[in-house]
Formats: C-alpha cells, structure tokens, sequence
C-alpha cells in the first residue's frame, strides 16, 4: 500500500468538543499509515482539549488563531499528504467515504483536483434531516451567485491549497471566495455518493440555509465579494445595472434548470 497517496484530514476547532469525537470517529477506518488527521484548535474552553488526548493518533495543534480561514490554512501548511480533506470538526465522514476517495487516488488515471459527493444533513443529536444531491459543479455556477461546490467533506489536491491558500478576511463564505479567485482551471469531480454528514445545528450557516436568513457578516462578505469580482451579483437588495440583472436572470434561469435535473438522475440512481 506503499503506493496509495496519504489522505491528510484538517479539521478547524473551537468549543466544539460535544461534537468532535463524531468527527474523529469517522476518519479512523483508513489507519494512521493512510491517513492522517490534524485539528487546528483556537484555545477552546470546552472538553476539546481532554477528548484529543484519548486521540494520541491525532494531532492536535492548540494555539490563538484569527478565525476558520487562518486555522485550515496553518492545517494545509502542516499536512504531509499529497490530498487533504477538509472537515468541520462538527460534521463527519459517513461510512466507507475514506475509502472511496483512496481508491480514487490511488487510480494513476486520476486527473482531477477536487472530489466530492452528495451530502446529508443532520441535526444536533446526528438524525438525519434529508439527503443533499450536489449537481456537477462548473466555475459559471459560482461566479452568478448559484452555487458553490461543498468545501466540509471534500478532497483536495494539496497543491492547489497551497498555492491559492483561503482569505483570513472571510469567515463564514471563504470556500465561495476561494472559487472566485481558484476556479477557472480546477478539474473537479462529483461522486454519485452520500459522502458526509452537515450538521445543522450551533453553526454561522445554520440560520442562513435553513432560513435563507442573511447575517451582517455574512452580508458584509457578499459586499467584499461584488468589490472584488465586479461580475459576482450581491443579491442583496442592491440596485445593479439592467444588463447585469439580465444576465444574472439568464443565468439563474439556466443553473436552476440544470441543477435540478442533475439531482433528478442522482435521486433516480441512488
């Protein structure tokens, strides 16, 4: 197994200990020889600190950190594989997820940069909420406000982490602006597979994608997102330009349709 390329799971923590043994749990089927799990902690005040000492596989780095973007990218900067899965601490891996992915891999065909698969919600005590198919994503998807392939779950190429590390200035849709300012190129697959679970509970999105409910930071980073990609639309309530609601309409029209009938054939081949 010599061959197969390490797995290295980052996890970004802070008072989230009554859900982090889940977390850890889901990642163990591979053994520490193929993968690797390092949890990037904020000085927690909770039982975070006393559950991963019964982790010794797991490394822990306890230190202050500006927020979520800066914790995962001290944690790819830390990573020894090749690939890394990024993964909430409050969220986890379901079963036989770890070895999809090293299959995947471990393929020498393999060509791409991103991987992710479907996803399931669920609430505070781990019951399933409902399933989530995730369509295809393309980079035009992203960049009209549609949609944003899921970051919690997903493997990435190391490289491309590096190379285009997240924005400290964004705390709740750094994935979002990552794929503005990383996507065009990236070669990224969809798995017809329910890969992790998304906890809907004591979170910043939480609120927002049950309710649609816009918080003033994440308002805040919408705005910062239209000053830096002049083609993103705010959606906010803003008055834009008629051309630009024209094509943002366009757009919308199209993604919807196409989202909706590639969760149709997932759901029809489940």
């Amino acid at each position: 197994m010599s061959n197969v390329p390490l797995i290295s799971v980052i996890s970004a923590s802070w008072n989230q200990g009554r859900y982090l043994e889940e977390c850890l749990k889901s990642v163990e089927s591979l053994g520490p020889s193929l993968v690797e799990h390092i949890v990037i902690d904020n000085c927690s005040d909770d039982q975070t600190h006393n559950l991963l000492k019964r982790y010794p596989h797991v490394r822990a780095i306890i230190e202050p950190d500006g927020g979520q973007s800066e914790a995962l990218n001290k944690g790819f900067r830390a990573a020894r594989g090749e690939w890394i899965l990024w993964l909430n601490v409050d969220d986890f891996l379901l079963p036989g997820s770890l070895e999809v992915y090293q299959k995947m891999i471990g393929d020498s065909r393999s060509d791409f940069d991103i991987i992710y698969g479907h996803m399931v919600f669920v609430d505070s005590e781990s019951k399933r909420i409902k399933t989530v198919y995730q369509p295809q994503w393309y980079y035009w998807m992203t960049r009209n406000a549609g949609f944003v392939a899921p970051s919690t779950g997903s493997l990435y190429r190391k490289e491309i982490l590096i190379n285009e590390p997240l924005n400290h200035e964004f705390h709740i849709i750094m994935d979002t602006e990552w794929m503005l300012r990383a996507g065009k190129n990236l070669r990224v697959k969809r798995i017809r597979r329910e890969m992790a679970a998304f906890r809907i509970a004591d979170n910043k999105t939480a609120q927002h994608i049950q309710e649609g409910t816009i918080t003033p930071q994440h308002r805040a980073e919408r705005l910062q997102l239209v000053e830096r990609y002049p083609d993103y639309p705010a959606d906010l309530g803003e008055k834009e330009p008629f051309l630009g609601y024209l094509r943002r309409t366009m757009y919308r029209g199209m993604m919807r349709g196409w989202i909706k009938l590639d969760k149709a054939i997932s759901f029809a081949i489940k």
